[in-house]
Parts: C-alpha cells; structure tokens; sequence
C-alpha cells in the first residue's frame, strides 16, 4: 500500500486499536455485556471504514489510468479523446480542465490547418517560383512553379541540398552570399543545355528562430522578355545601319552637287539620290506595313479570293523583274482553284514578297515555279514557290522570318531589299489564320508552301 493510501487505513487501524482497549475496560465499570457490544461497533466501523478506503483507492488508480490513456492519445494526435469522471470522484475538475484545454488544441491546430491550406493554394497558383531554404541550404519549401522552372526531377526535393537538385555553382555562391552576408541577391539561371530559357532569381534572408539565417527565392520565367529586349535591341540596330547608308549617299552626293552645281555626272548622281530615296522609302512603307499588322491596326477586307487570278496579276507585274535577271518564271497553277477567304491586297502582297525573294536568291539561268497543293480535307488550298538559288543553310531556317535577317546581306542589298519581306509574309499568314513551310538545301533552291482557309470567315 502506497503512502497516500496508507495513512487513512493506519487511522482506521489507530482507531480500533483505541475501540478495543475501551471495550476491555468499559467491563471493569459497567459490565461485560455493554464492553462487547462497544468492541463489535467499533470493529464493524473500522472494517467498513478500511474497506471503504480501499474502493476509493482503487476508483482513484483507474481515473489516473484514464487521464494517463487519454493524455498518450493527445500526444498521438487523436485530441478527439475525452476524459469522462464521476462528479464525486476527486479528478473530476481535473477531468474537466483537460477535456477545455483539448478543445482549444484542437480549435488552434484547425486553423492551422486551414492556414498551411491557404498557403499551399497560394503557392501552387502563382507563377513565380518559390523556394525556401534552411541556413544548411536544404530545401524546407517549395512549390510546382519553382520546380518546372528549375526542371527537378524526382525525388521529392524537400530535405535535399541545393546542388543535388540544381548543379549551379553560380546559384550556390548567391545562396551563400544571402545566408552569410544577409543581403539581398538577383541572378540569372539557365539550363546548361538550353540557354534561351532565362530564370531570374531574387534571394532573400530569412531570418529563423533557430539554426541561423536561411534564405527564400523567387524565380520567375524572363525568357520572353529577354528576347523581347534583344529583339528590340536589334530592331533599333537593324533600321540604324539600313538607313545609314542611302542617308549616307544622298548626304554626300548632295554636297557635291552644291559645290559644283555644274558638275558634268550631275545626272547620275541625281539618279543615285532618287534610288537611295525610293529605297528609303520602301523601308519605311514596310516598316508601317508591319508595325500594323503586328498591332492588328490593318483594315482587313474580307471575301472570297480567286487564287488563280490573283497569281496570274502577280506573276505579270514580276515577270519583267525576272527576265531581267535572266529567270524563267513559270506559272503551273490550274484553271480553277477553290476560292479562299481573305484580303485580296493582303494576299497579294504576301505572293509579291514570296515570289520576289525567289528572284532575287536565285541566279541568271534559273527558273522559279508557281503551283498549288490540296488539303484532303479539303478546308485549305496551297500555294507552293520553288525555285533553284542559292538555298538556305538549316542552321538559318528558323530565324527567315524575323525582322531584317538575312541569309545573304550583300545580295540583298545590292537588290534594293529591306529584309523585312518574309517577315510581312508571316504575319500576313497568321492574320489569315494559315501556315507556311519551307523546305531548302543549300545550292539546290528552296520551296516555300503557303496554306490557306477556304472556309468563310468575317472577322480577323
């Protein structure tokens, strides 16, 4: 028997002990009759009492196995386990003070809950990456943007270092400079095998109750933007250095006609002036022309077009050009073709485009042909432009069509080109909702495909 239920038991005991001396001598003065009844009182009392005890010790040992029970349940996370007592019993009040403080743990760990959901949606929505990491520079967060853009791959980067999961000593060494310095860092990464893609990093300090200074990242995708600056970067370029030179010979043959207003080649000069004007000018007219289309600004008139008719007036207004160059142009489309549905001007100009810079990459001698192509479906006809030049090598293929590249700048200058031809023909095919193919080799000519709807549309 334990202490604190021994020392009721031992009063018991105390107390007959008392009751039987009584008993013995209460004899002596009233009689022996009165002296046994009081010793059997006071050994029934002292009986009942320690039994009395005893089942009250044992109701006390199994509520503490209860509470006991119920309080290893908590630490499991089941704080759904209550402690339930009878109001005599002594734990009672305890009872009921753990079964509230339960309540509030689970009231605080619900909306913890909800909050680590709040957050995990945040995160999972945005487009930027976010990464968080301890001052070990192990990943303690990070959401579905930062690994597309970090392209992770399995397994789970959570707990693993930053260099198991991106072999960057670059991005290492600004995680380092964040955690240890406490300053704030922007880089770039990119995929070693894929340098057009551009992440921009932004790192942080995160300041961490224990284990020193970690850092979170923000990485967000620049690629587009990036090309856009370059492009733009390069657009400013390109109309500089094209406008440089006829500004160039209009300015100095300009001065040499005010010196010497009698100047025996005054009429060549003066030819030289307009063609460098008109070329100007041809720049510029391209210039808005694409400037418009790329805005979207160009009224577009829509209607049926008779592609055969259309070919048959441009090959006329080309055919002088070609002759000149020593060229067959030979148009095989047939009599009729189905009608597609755009802007005759608009076409026209895209076939002008195509079939002018046939012309100008192929050499005297050579020939250039006009055909056409039908969708099985039947929804699209083409219009195929192959000719026999120069040809176009396959690491140029992809960039043809931006603004003022060319495969062969010193022919196209010497023809009056603006390298902004094909870039024309492709906005004008994507306005009419078609597509363009090029197939080309280089010495073997080249062949460019344009498809377009024949079904009817109102409406860019």
């Amino acid at each position: 028997m334990n202490g604190g239920a021994g020392l009721p038991c031992w009063g018991i005991l105390g107390g007959l002990a008392l009751s039987t001396v009584a008993a013995v001598v209460t004899p002596l003065t009233h009689g022996a009759i009165e002296g046994g009844i009081l010793l059997a009182i006071a050994w029934a009392w002292g009986i009942g009492q320690l039994r009395a005890g005893r089942l009250r010790t044992a109701l006390l040992q199994e509520s503490v196995v209860q509470l006991t029970e119920t309080v290893d349940r908590w630490a499991a996370g089941d704080l759904e386990a209550r402690v339930y007592l009878d109001q005599e019993d002594p734990l009672d009040s305890l009872a009921h003070g753990m079964n509230r403080v339960a309540e509030v743990l689970m009231e605080r760990t619900r909306d913890l809950g909800q909050d680590k959901e709040r957050l995990e949606t945040i995160l999972s929505s945005m487009a930027n990456g976010i990464i968080i990491f301890s001052h070990s520079l192990a990943v303690t967060l990070i959401n579905q943007a930062a690994i597309r853009l970090f392209e992770i791959q399995a397994p789970s980067p959570q707990g693993r270092n930053v260099l198991e999961m991106i072999r960057d000593t670059g991005l290492t060494d600004a995680l380092e400079a964040v955690t240890g310095q406490g300053i704030t860092v922007t880089t770039d990464w990119s995929p070693a095998e894929n340098d057009s893609v551009v992440v921009e990093c932004t790192i942080a300090p995160l300041y961490q109750p224990m284990g020193g200074p970690g850092a979170v990242l923000v990485a967000r995708d620049v690629s587009s933007q990036r090309q856009v600056n370059r492009l733009r970067q390069d657009f400013v370029a390109n109309v500089s250095h094209e406008l440089q030179t006829p500004l160039t010979v209009i300015k100095g043959f300009t001065e040499t006609l005010l010196d010497d207003p009698d100047f025996e080649r005054q009429p060549r000069f003066l030819e030289l002036i307009n063609e460098e004007a008109n070329r100007m000018s041809r720049l510029v007219d391209d210039l808005l022309a694409l400037s418009r289309l790329e805005h979207h600004s160009l009224p577009v008139r829509w209607q049926a077009v008779d592609l055969t008719v259309l070919v048959e007036g441009t090959v006329t207004k080309l055919n002088g050009r070609a002759e000149a160059q020593g060229l067959v142009l030979n148009n095989r489309l047939p009599a009729r073709l189905p009608a597609v549905w755009g802007d005759p001007d608009l076409l026209s100009e895209l076939l002008i485009n195509l079939i002018a810079n046939a012309i100008q990459y192929t050499a005297s001698g050579g020939r250039v042909t006009l055909d056409s192509l039908a969708d099985p479906a039947g929804e699209m006809v083409a219009i195929r432009v192959t000719d026999t030049g120069i040809g176009i090598p396959q690491s140029d293929l992809a960039r043809i069509f931006e603004r003022f590249y060319r495969v062969d700048r010193a022919r196209s200058r010497a023809s009056g080109g603006t390298g902004l031809g094909l870039a024309i023909v492709k906005h004008i095919i994507e306005l009419h909702h078609g597509r363009i193919e090029v197939k080309s080799a280089v010495g073997q000519g080249s062949e460019f495909t344009v498809w377009l709807s024949t079904r009817e549309r109102r409406e860019a």
